[in-house]
Formats: structure tokens, C-alpha cells, sequence
């Protein structure tokens, strides 16, 4: 089974550590310019943690929904959302029935710091293909292996370029940005 593995807490700065901080103004215009306006349209956040990727989503107009296979995320995303927002669904994407979900296919399919943590890469991303609309886009923030100081006790998280190269295999579109120590990425079918 894939899961995330055990780190430090899910909170923070991704330049001080691996943790869920909430979108940047930098990354959300990165966000917008990729994925575009939502007009109601089905949006996925895999791994949503506190939400705040699945809100952005759902400030551009998009009809999100957050998953977490940890309750405790799923119960924080719920705790911070204030009026409309994101629905929430306790989950495990690497294993559970894609059934579940309440759309059949995502025009976004997202996942912010998640897949470095996922075991089996290529299963993770042949479950993206199974969700994502035709013409959708895969977006997908994570930290390349480097970027950060000797020093820093987090330099490890970072995906190796093998691991790169699985994420962006078999895209017709791939588009990068780098942001601090992140990399975003807009993968197309």
C-alpha cells in the first residue's frame, strides 16, 4: 500500500520543512495561470492536508473536493473552512474504490507535497490518468532533490530525477515553474 510515510508534522514553511503552509501569492498565480478558471467544473486535491490547496481551487471557480486518508487532516480542512468551500472526504487514493468519488473525472487533478511520499510512483500516476478529464491538468508541487543547503535537515525530501522523470512520462504537455525550494508542474494528457 502507498502511503505517506511518517515525517515531521504537516506544518510550517516549506523553506524551514516539509510542512502543509498555505499556498504562496506566487503559487497561486502560478496555479491560476495553469489551470485557468473552474465555471463550476470538477476539481480533485489528493492528499489535501489543511485544505489550503483545494480552497484555492475552489476560489478559481472550481467544484473541489479534498481527500486525506488521515483523519486528522480531513478534520483540520473541515475546522478552517469558514462558509462555502471544498468538500471533505476521509481517503486513501493509492488504495481505496476511485469509485467513491463523487465525480467520475476532475478537470484538475492536484497534489501538493503527496507525491514524494507515495511508494509506487507509476501506480499513483496511472490512478491520476483513471480520474483526469480528457484535456484536464495533472498539477502537481513537490520539491526536486538539491535544492535545499547541506545543512538542512530536510534536504533529503526531495525527488530524485529518476523520480521526476516517472511524474513527467507520457504527458503531451509538461510545463514547469520553480517557486523557493518547490517545483510546480502542469502535466496534460
Amino acid at each position: 500500500m502507498s502511503r505517506r510515510r511518517p515525517g515531521p508534522p504537516r506544518r510550517g514553511s516549506a523553506a524551514d520543512g516539509p510542512g502543509d503552509r498555505e499556498v504562496t501569492s506566487a503559487e497561486a498565480t502560478l496555479l491560476a495561470d495553469h489551470v485557468g478558471p473552474g465555471r463550476g467544473r470538477p476539481a480533485l486535491d489528493i492528499g489535501t492536508g489543511e485544505g489550503s490547496l483545494a480552497r484555492r481551487l475552489h476560489q478559481l471557480g472550481y467544484r473541489t473536493t479534498g481527500i486525506d486518508f488521515a483523519p486528522s487532516a480531513i478534520a483540520a480542512a473541515r475546522n478552517t473552512q469558514h462558509g462555502e468551500g471544498p468538500a471533505w472526504y476521509l481517503m486513501d487514493f493509492t488504495s481505496d474504490d476511485l469509485g467513491a468519488l463523487p465525480d467520475p473525472a476532475y478537470a484538475v487533478v492536484a497534489c501538493r507535497l503527496v507525491y514524494r511520499w507515495t511508494d509506487d510512483k507509476a501506480a499513483f500516476l496511472d490512478r491520476v490518468r483513471q480520474v483526469l478529464a480528457p484535456g484536464g491538468t495533472f498539477w502537481v508541487v513537490t520539491e526536486p532533490a538539491g535544492r535545499r543547503q547541506a545543512h538542512d535537515p530536510y534536504r533529503h525530501l526531495g525527488i530524485s530525477g529518476a523520480e521526476a522523470e516517472i511524474l513527467t512520462a507520457g504527458w503531451s504537455v509538461v510545463r514547469t515553474a520553480d517557486l523557493d525550494v518547490l517545483r510546480c508542474y502542469a502535466l496534460r494528457p
